[in-house]
């Protein structure tokens, strides 16, 4: 049994539960992976994540310095107020749930804030903006070290309207950024070159045999993505942009309209675009966790 100190920090899928434990210099020392059952309810979404934390704690000795939850929704106070993807988990205390069993503090907060910040000390870069490209968009921010909530919402980068006259999007307002750069979006763009509304997996599958149609699919995206991530940009001036979400795989068939796009529309510098570490919520968690030992943030 070792008997140094570490953190542990985990993220909350609808496929796996991602699990990391690091040293005080947050450096991983383990991982972990749980896939989750095919039908989800709260009792079984609870049971894996104490599953996944009871691993990672074993063997590694009594000296637990905090545990890190990424969930996707919106937290306040340790509480999940709204899972959109996850409903059941709405109203669930994290906190109180895991704090009384480990012991110890627990820091709660949404995934893709985990991963912007996981990013953010990685990289060892202070202002860092997330945006996971899947289903919507989800955002994350990192402003001179910190994650920036505003009021609780921030991050909302998916419903920024960059075309004021554009479709309707499922929260209601039109011209929504990720009825542009989304899995919807590139639907839409199969449907039209393609001929048949396909799924992003699917059209990165044909790109990857050669088919141009495909290829154009993700020009196309990638010239609207380019024009969300250029009014980023004039907004916040971040030293890199990460990219994550399963739409990130096609990156090497999009990046080049996007920062094309991005450069026809900017006339300040571009920053640093990557694609995201797989681990980053579940890491980014963890670093939470050891920050939670010595700065109170009541929305962790």
């Amino acid at each position: 049994m070792s008997n140094m100190s570490y953190a542990v920090g985990v993220d909350i899928g609808g496929t796996h539960i991602e699990g990391v434990c690091i040293n005080p210099d947050m450096r991983i020392i383990k991982e972990k992976r749980i896939r989750m059952p095919a039908r989800l309810n709260k009792k079984l979404v609870i049971s894996k994540v104490l599953q996944c934390l009871d691993l990672l704690c074993r063997d590694e000795g009594k000296d637990l310095l905090g545990i890190g939850v990424g969930v996707p929704g919106v937290i306040k106070g340790g509480v999940v107020k709204k899972s959109p993807n996850l409903p059941f988990l709405d109203s669930t205390d994290f906190r109180s749930l895991i704090s009384g069993k480990f012991k110890t503090k627990v820091a709660i907060d949404n995934e893709v804030n985990c991963m912007a910040f996981g990013e953010s000390v990685s990289r060892k870069e202070k202002n860092v903006v997330v945006l996971t490209l899947g289903t919507g968009i989800g955002g994350g921010l990192v402003i001179n070290g910190k994650v920036h909530r505003g009021r609780s919402f921030a991050g909302e980068i998916g419903h920024m309207t960059i075309k004021f006259d554009g479709s309707k999007c499922v929260c209601g307002n039109t011209g929504c950024f990720e009825e542009y750069a989304s899995a919807r979006s590139v639907r839409r763009l199969s449907t039209k070159l393609l001929g048949k509304g396909m799924e992003p997996h699917e059209v990165y599958e044909l790109a990857e045999k050669g088919n141009e149609q495909a290829k154009l699919v993700w020009k196309e995206y990638g010239k609207m993505l380019g024009v969300g991530l250029a009014n980023l940009c004039f907004i916040l001036d971040p030293a890199i942009i990460v990219l994550g979400g399963g739409i990130s795989k096609a990156c090497k068939y999009f990046e080049d309209p996007m920062l094309a796009e991005m450069k026809k529309r900017m006339f300040i510098p571009l920053p640093k675009i990557v694609v995201g570490k797989s681990n980053a919520n579940a890491y980014g968690a963890a670093c939470m966790a050891l920050k939670n030992k010595s700065s109170r943030d009541d929305n962790l």
